[in-house]
C-alpha cells in the first residue's frame, strides 16, 4: 500500500483516468469537486461525488478516483494533526462555508500559516454540521464470487439486468443469493441495482447527455420511468440534484480538538 502526504493540494480538471494504482494518504484526503462528477473506489464500495459536494476519505483508507466528462476541483489533504473528522468514508452535501474554506486552502502559500490554521478550525467545525448523502454511495459485496458477478452490472448498468442472471453468474441459487447479497452489502439487490444505474445516468448527464437519450441507454422504455427511478434514489430530477446547492452559511458550535 502507498501512503502519501507529499503535497496539500492538487487541482484536476477534465475527464481523468482512473489512477493505476490504489493508494492512502496518512491524515486522509478531502475531494472538492467544483463541476462535473467524480467517482471515488474503495475496497469496501463506490462513491459518485457530484459538483458542490465534498468527499472525505479518512487516514489510511485505500482508495482510487476519477472524473469524468468537464469535471474540475480540487483534492486537498489536512494535516494529521486535525482531529474530530469522520472515520468512513463519504459525500457531503456541504455548507458554502466549508467550500469556500477548502477553496482558500488549496491556494495558500506556504507563508500563510496562520491563516491555513484558522481555516482548518473552521473545516472541523463545518464538517460536524455536514449532511451526509447516503444515496451517493454504492456498497460492495466481499464475497469474490458474489464481487466478480456484479461486476458485470458495473461494466453495463441496465435494468435489463436480470437477478437470476447474476445469480448462476455466481454459481449461486437465486435464494441464496439474496440473502447473502443482503447481508454483504445491506441492500436488496434491487436497490443496489437502481443505485448502480442511477450514478450511471449521473455520470451520462453530467457529460452533456440528453436525460431522454440516458434513459434509454439504461434499459428504460420511458422517460417518465426513468425519472422516478432516478428520483427514488437521489430525490430529485438529474438536473436538480447536478445544480442543487446549500445555503448554509453557519459554522459549528462544536469544540474543535486540535
Amino acid at each position: 500500500m502507498r501512503r502519501t502526504q507529499q503535497i496539500e493540494s492538487n487541482h484536476f480538471e477534465g475527464a481523468l483516468r482512473p489512477e493505476e494504482d490504489w493508494h492512502a494518504h496518512a491524515g486522509g484526503q478531502f475531494i472538492l469537486v467544483e463541476s462535473g462528477i467524480s467517482h471515488l473506489r474503495t475496497e469496501r464500495g463506490a462513491w459518485a461525488v457530484p459538483a458542490r459536494r465534498v468527499a472525505w476519505v479518512p487516514s489510511g483508507v485505500r482508495h482510487a478516483s476519477r472524473s469524468t466528462g468537464v469535471g474540475s476541483g480540487w483534492v486537498i489533504l489536512p494535516p494529521v494533526s486535525l482531529k474530530d473528522l469522520p472515520d468512513t468514508v463519504c459525500v457531503l452535501r456541504a455548507s458554502a462555508l466549508l467550500i469556500t474554506s477548502l477553496q482558500r486552502l488549496a491556494r495558500l502559500k506556504a507563508a500563510e500559516r496562520r491563516m491555513r490554521y484558522l481555516l482548518w478550525r473552521i473545516v472541523a467545525a463545518e464538517m460536524k454540521q455536514a449532511q451526509s448523502e447516503r444515496q451517493c454511495e454504492i456498497p460492495m459485496p466481499r464475497a469474490p464470487r458474489m464481487l466478480k458477478a456484479v461486476q458485470t452490472v458495473l461494466m453495463q448498468p441496465s435494468a435489463a439486468m436480470s437477478l437470476d442472471a447474476i445469480a448462476a453468474h455466481a454459481g449461486m441459487s437465486r435464494r441464496s443469493f439474496i440473502r447473502h447479497f443482503r447481508d454483504e452489502t445491506g441492500l436488496s439487490f434491487t436497490q443496489w441495482k437502481r443505485a448502480v444505474i442511477a450514478e450511471y445516468a449521473l455520470e451520462l448527464v453530467a457529460s452533456g447527455q440528453k436525460v431522454s437519450s440516458v434513459a434509454f441507454d439504461v434499459g428504460y422504455e420511458s422517460v417518465s420511468a426513468f425519472i422516478a427511478m432516478f428520483h427514488r434514489q437521489y430525490g430529485g430530477s438529474p438536473r436538480r440534484f447536478l445544480t442543487e446547492r446549500s445555503d448554509s452559511w453557519e459554522v459549528g458550535s462544536a469544540d474543535i480538538n486540535w
